[in-house]
Parts: C-alpha cells; sequence; structure tokens
C-alpha cells in the first residue's frame, strides 16, 4: 500500500447476507445465499448467487479502501479489514492495541480482538509480528493461530497478527505472495501459508489465482474472485503478463517450514506457524510486478497529447494503494498538461469540472503486444473533503478543488493502485508467477464466472513478455492511514492552467458537467470455493487518506 493525499468521506454502507439457509448444488461445492445490499438507507433488490469453486465475500470501497469482512475466533468476533494486493498477512487490532485505546468508536466500527473470548486462540510467537512501511510507520504484536471465518467458508489455525502498536483501526487482508509475509525477511523457513494457499489447501479453490474488478467509482457493483474470473466483466482481449521477479526474495523462502522447531505440522498441537512446505510460492516473486512499456494521453479531441513509449520500468499492481505513483520525469508534463496545481493542504489539485473531460489515459505492459489499458480522465480526479463534510473551492469563483490521482514515485516503487486499477480486469494467478489484464467492462450487469485451472488463465488469448524488468524495491509500500483533516475551505495554491485540450473549462463550461458531487460507495463481490457473503460496516464518520 501507498499513502494518497486524498481526503474522503465515508459514506454508510451495509451488505448483509439473508438468514436463509445456503442451497447446495448436487454438482461439484456451489452454495448460493440471497443478499441484500444497503447504500445509504437505499434498498437495492436481491439476488442469488451461485458459484462453482469460488466463495463470495462483500468489500466495502469508502473511496479510500476496500473493506472484506470475516470473523475471528470461536465464537467468532467481526473485522472489516482492508483488501490489500500488495501485501501477504492478515493483521488485526487488539483490544489492548494503542489504536482501540486513543480511538474505541472506531475499533468498535471495524473490530478490536479479544483473545480472552476465543475458545481456539493459540499465541504462536509473542511479540514477532513486526511489519514496517515505506514511511517508517509500523505495526507490531504477536503472531496467533485461530479459527478465521469469512460467510460460511471455515479456515481453520489461519496465522495471523495480532497489532498490539498499530496507526489505524481497521487491520488488513494481504493477498500477495507468501514469500512477501512480514517473517520472511526475520525468519524465512517460518512462512506460513497465508489466505489464498489456506483456501487451496481447505478445498474451496482449485489453484492459487484471484480476479480483481474493481468498476466504476460511482458504481454500487464489483467482485474480487479467489479461483475464478467473470468473462462478461471485462472486454477481450485478454493478455497474460509474466510476474517480473524481485531481487529482494529470500533464497530459502519455499523450504519446507517443518524443518524449524519453532514450526509445527498445522494441527495446532505445538502452538506454532501452519505449515507452508506444502504451498509453491516461488522466493523470487514477492509482489505483482510487471513491465510497463508506454503511457499516451489522447486529448478531448482524439489527439495525442503526450506519448512517452520504449519504456521498461517495473510497476506493482496494488489494491492497498489509492492512487497511482509514477517517476517524476514521467508524471511532470503530465501534471502541466492537466492543469495540476501543487497545494500546500491538499497536494495535486485541478477543478472537478474537468471530470467531464473526454480525454484518456492509454497504459501499456509487456511491450510489443501487451495489454493496453484505457483509463478515462475521470478516473483520475479524485474528490476531497474537509472536516465539515464539505468540499473546498478555489477563490474568486474558481470552482471546486478535487486532487489529481496520479503522484509522484520519487523514491519508492512505480505503484498502479485504484485510480488505474477501477479500468483494468486483472487476473492474479500466483500459481504460475502471470497476470492476465483486460480493459474492464463498466457496470456490467451480467455474470459468467469461469473457474481457473492450474495451467491457465480462461479467455486469454496470448502472452507478452517482450518486456523485462527487475523490481530492485524491497519492502511494503507505505501503508494508508485514517485521519481527520482540517483545513480552509479554500485551496490556497491557486488554479493550474491546461495546455492539453481537455474540452471542458476550470468552471464547467463548454458543456461541462458541473462539479462532481459526494463520493459514492461500491460493494464488491469476492469468490473462492463455494458462494459466502459477508456483512460490511459502514459510518457516517469523516476520514481521510494521508
Amino acid at each position: 500500500m501507498h499513502s494518497s493525499r486524498v481526503y474522503t468521506l465515508a459514506v454508510a454502507v451495509f451488505l448483509t447476507a439473508s438468514n436463509a439457509a445456503a442451497t447446495p448444488d448436487p454438482s461439484p461445492r456451489v452454495v448460493g445465499f440471497d443478499f441484500e445490499k444497503k447504500v445509504s438507507q437505499a434498498t437495492s433488490g436481491s439476488r442469488l448467487r451461485k458459484r462453482q469453486k469460488t466463495v463470495s465475500v462483500d468489500l466495502d470501497n469508502q473511496d479510500i479502501a476496500y473493506l472484506i469482512n470475516m470473523t475471528v475466533g470461536t465464537p467468532g468476533q467481526k473485522f472489516s479489514v482492508q483488501l490489500d494486493t500488495g501485501s501477504s498477512d492478515i493483521w488485526i487490532p487488539s483490544i489492548d492495541s494503542d489504536a482501540c485505546t486513543e480511538a474505541p468508536d472506531a475499533c468498535q466500527q471495524f473490530g478490536g480482538f479479544d483473545d480472552t473470548r476465543s475458545s481456539t486462540f493459540v499465541d504462536v510467537a509473542e511479540g514477532q509480528f513486526q511489519i514496517s512501511y515505506e514511511d517508517n510507520s509500523a505495526i507490531s504484536g504477536d503472531y496467533i493461530n485461530d479459527t478465521l471465518t469469512i460467510g460460511n467458508s471455515v479456515i481453520k489455525q489461519m496465522t495471523m497478527g495480532l497489532a498490539l502498536q498499530a496507526t489505524r483501526p481497521f487491520g488488513i487482508m494481504g493477498i500477495g505472495y507468501n514469500a512477501d509475509e512480514a517473517i520472511a525477511s526475520q525468519q524465512p523457513s517460518a512462512i506460513y501459508p497465508n489466505i489464498i494457499s489456506q483456501l487451496k489447501n481447505q478445498g474451496y479453490i482449485d489453484t492459487l489465482a484471484y480476479s480483481l474488478w474493481l468498476n466504476d467509482p460511482s458504481s454500487t457493483t464489483g467482485s474480487i474472485l479467489f479461483g475464478g474470473i467473470d468473462t462478461a466483466k471485462f472486454h477481450d482481449p485478454m493478455i497474460v503478463l509474466p510476474i517480473q521477479p524481485s531481487t529482494g526474495g529470500s533464497s530459502d523462502a519455499s523450504s519446507d517450514s517443518s524443518s524449524d522447531p519453532s514450526v509445527d505440522s498445522g494441527d495446532g498441537s505445538s502452538g506454532g506457524f501452519s505449515d507452508a512446505s506444502s504451498d509453491t510460492s516461488n522466493a523470487a516473486y514477492t509482489d505483482f510486478t510487471v513491465a510497463l512499456s508506454s503511457i499516451v494521453v489522447t486529448d478531448a479531441a482524439g489527439n495525442q497529447a503526450y506519448s512517452q513509449s520504449s519504456l521498461a520500468l517495473p510497476a506493482i499492481l496494488d489494491s492497498g494503494t489509492t492512487a497511482t505513483y509514477i517517476p517524476d520525469d514521467l508524471l511532470n508534463p503530465i501534471l502541466s498538461g492537466v492543469g495540476a496545481s501543487n497545494d500546500p493542504d491538499f497536494g495535486q489539485t485541478l477543478p472537478c469540472a474537468l471530470a467531464a473531460s473526454k480525454a484518456t489515459f492509454s497504459f501499456s505492459f509487456g511491450g510489443n503486444g501487451g495489454p493496453t489499458i484505457q483509463v478515462p480522465f475521470r478516473e483520475f480526479v479524485t474528490n476531497i473533503y474537509l472536516e465539515s463534510g464539505h468540499q473546498p473551492h478555489y477563490p474568486h469563483g474558481g470552482g471546486t478543488v478535487c486532487g489529481f490521482g496520479i503522484l509522484s514515485s520519487g523514491t519508492g516503487p512505480i505503484l498502479f493502485g485504484d485510480t488505474f486499477l477501477r479500468s483494468a480486469y486483472v487476473v492474479y494467478d500466483l500459481s504460475n508467477n502471470q497476470i492476465g489484464m483486460a480493459n474492464t467492462n463498466f457496470n456490467a450487469t451480467d455474470s459468467n464466472i469461469v473457474a481457473i485451472s492450474d495451467s491457465a488463465i480462461p479467455s486469454a488469448t496470448a502472452t507478452a513478455s517482450g518486456a523485462v524488468v527487475t523490481q530492485t524495491y524491497q519492502g511494503h509500500p507505505q501503508q494508508t492511514e485514517a485521519a481527520t483533516v482540517k483545513a480552509g475551505a479554500e485551496a490556497t495554491g491557486g488554479r493550474g492552467t491546461p495546455t492539453f485540450n481537455l474540452g471542458v473549462t476550470a468552471t464547467g463550461k463548454s458543456g461541462a458537467a458541473a462539479a462532481v458531487g459526494a463520493p459514492r460507495v461500491k460493494a464488491v463481490s469476492v469468490v473462492v470455493g463455494v458462494v459466502v457473503l459477508l456483512s460490511l460496516v459502514g459510518g457516517g464518520e469523516l476520514i481521510a487518506m494521508r
């Protein structure tokens, strides 16, 4: 994950599974649930989801983080945690953590773990869980084993971090490679099967793979499918990219964990880490790095306004990152072109009215024959909210202030976060170290879920391997924190003048739409082995990302 100077208002969103019993299908495991989604007290129609080799879980996008609900312990204690492709551990805050003692209302909303209430709790390694981020923030506590439940999918002996020191009130569900777990840098032989491996090991999915469809920010639907893809949610072609190796992998990260005395066989008898010896993770792969090969901006008239081709840069696909981060030499001409200005309170800003521009960004990966993802300009125009819940504005009637969703990577890694990922349908195939990528089908209502096999991504038409890069960044990208923002109602940095033809004036004239309104929160389904739906937590509090 990486921080972003984007401020947002959390809108109440709830997703609830019905009380009706699941109906099994006589064919290979398929379980369906009726569920009802409520958005700001408006109820949408319920629908039945029956899926083979998939487990459906609900997510809440608060325009900052995608939150997934689960329970931990026996009986289960409820949590909403952030789904993150950029890390690999699950961690949850303890009720005794500084995060919960300093923000008890937030922990009541997102969950705080009381180990004395769980009969299946085992403290695996006291004081050994430590994960740090690019901004030098850190989470620390114990490794624990306990029962984790996602809907009706019950995962026994799940190894997790129990945070005692944390800078945020909600935890993380990391869905990256096992080799990128926090323990890997300290004790590689103690790497354990994370959530994806456990879903496979315990029979819910057939392969270590999942697909992510975030959809348009104004939508209330989207999906993440563990073990499958939904061919109705993207436009052909689906093109495969090799995941690029990292230089920071541990040489013995995939060794048999049973050789380490602190690691047990996973039956919980010795209170050690769950056994990862059956996992096939490759230590050379620690994140979802692909080769970025070009960036093109097409203006509102259909003319090429900016182009950088023949690139060969390592870029991480990270759902835990709100914005997209690229090097300054690529970014600065874009900032000038869109007329972004650097405000001391709000970062890179531009008028919200520019969201109506018909300009597009095109990002290509993998060299010749690789996928090109078209991103509408509006995806990079992000709402900013003040502590009062109102949006700031430029002085002298200059319009409403929004943020720009492409920022400088500085000395950190290139990251393609949610402002990009909403326009891409991405398949993460950890078994074969490859990424499938296609242009998203925004707001698709049809569904056609197909299981992913061990050997191939369904519907993939080609593999692009013309560009080869190596990821030299080591560690975890900067985490996103929640905080309250205090700033004046006016931007003090002034308003820039675009040099690209965006076809829209800064005040929304020339047929442009008015400034974009309050963000609408979308719900996302997750699938893994059996269809399972989770309740999501929402709230009306103001939160912000730094």
